[in-house]
């Protein structure tokens, strides 16, 4: 029972630490924010975000960062808000499919031409944002039958149906990555590529797979979310990217890749999600909470790198002696 302490405090209890003195701020400056009110506004912030990071945590596992998946959440909208008349599901599921299929594309390419994949990744955004642009004829574009969407807005306890849709999405990336081959694949090749290779993994296949998973969560989260609201803007969630990359490093996952999991893309999203969600409820301005997620993320990382060095001093000390 202790080895199974000390195994989740090694490699959860920074995150578990944060997520508990919020809990305990938020008691004490927002005594508001609490009870169920306080966790469904949690949980409905987790709906973009967490897809979202879902889907960019699996491109830093591999090594790699993906870069566009605002042009594609954005994309995603586009499609979802336009193809509404044909029913909530089926708008929706359509815009999933076409963001996988962009995203298995830009994985093949990426792979294929041995190009830096934050350098294509970046292009592909800006073609995104214009193709959505096109799409929607240069304006805003809204859902034109809102009942439609009613079944979006319904709450169950400190759930909806949105909030429940993005944690199953999680849920299913966690299962994939950490118990099918193609998953430990990706941990493969970006923990040691070469060595990967060496033992017969395809760099190709994982690199497909892992932009077709962030293609397919950033129009998925871009469908829900416009779909929710009941309309779109081709220049909206351009601000997301840095919150999702935030939230994945804060839950401990590499941006050098093979390390993270499931668990730490969840507590990330949380803690991320909780920080905003009470701020807000506090009526703090916007830019005070980019300003004090800024410096968490940095706080997050100089421990880390305190705790890696004083582990490489320890195991140092035990080879001398």
């Amino acid at each position: 029972m202790s080895d199974i302490i000390r195994t989740i405090g090694r490699k959860y209890g920074l995150q578990l630490g944060i997520f508990i003195l919020l809990m305990i701020v938020f008691a004490i400056i927002a005594p508001n924010f609490s009870g169920t009110s306080a966790a469904y506004a949690t949980f409905e912030r987790i709906v973009l975000l967490g897809i979202i990071t879902a889907g960019l945590a699996v491109t830093m596992i591999a090594g790699e960062l993906d870069l566009s998946i605002p042009g594609m959440a954005v994309f995603g909208g586009v499609i979802a808000v336009q193809l509404s008349d044909l029913g909530l599901f089926p708008s929706i599921a359509i815009a999933a499919v076409a963001g996988t299929a962009l995203g298995l594309l830009q994985g093949w390419l990426i792979a294929r031409l041995e190009i830096n994949s934050m350098v294509f990744t970046v292009g592909m955004l800006t073609v995104l944002q214009g193709v959505s642009w096109l799409l929607a004829g240069g304006r805003p574009i809204a859902v034109e039958n809102y009942l439609a969407t009613d079944p979006l807005l319904e709450q169950y306890w400190i759930f909806s149906p949105l909030s429940i849709t993005a944690i199953v999405v999680m849920v299913l990336i966690g299962l994939f990555l950490n118990w099918s081959k193609w998953g430990r694949e990706i941990f493969a090749i970006g923990g040691a590529r070469h060595e990967a290779v060496a033992a017969g993994v395809s760099v190709k296949r994982s690199m497909v797979l892992a932009f077709g998973i962030s293609g397919l969560a950033g129009a998925l989260a871009g469908a829900l979310s416009s779909m929710k609201s009941g309309s779109v803007t081709p220049d909206s969630f351009s601000e997301i990217l840095l919150t999702c990359v935030t939230a994945a490093l804060v839950g401990g996952v590499s941006l050098y890749g093979g390390r993270g999991n499931i668990v730490n893309i969840a507590l990330g999203v949380v803690i991320i999600a909780m920080l905003a969600a009470g701020l807000s409820a506090m009526g703090v301005p916007s830019f005070v909470t980019q300003l004090l997620t800024g410096t968490l993320l940095l706080f997050v990382i100089v421990i880390e790198f305190i705790i890696a060095r004083a582990s490489v001093r320890g195991r140092l000390r035990r080879l001398r002696a």
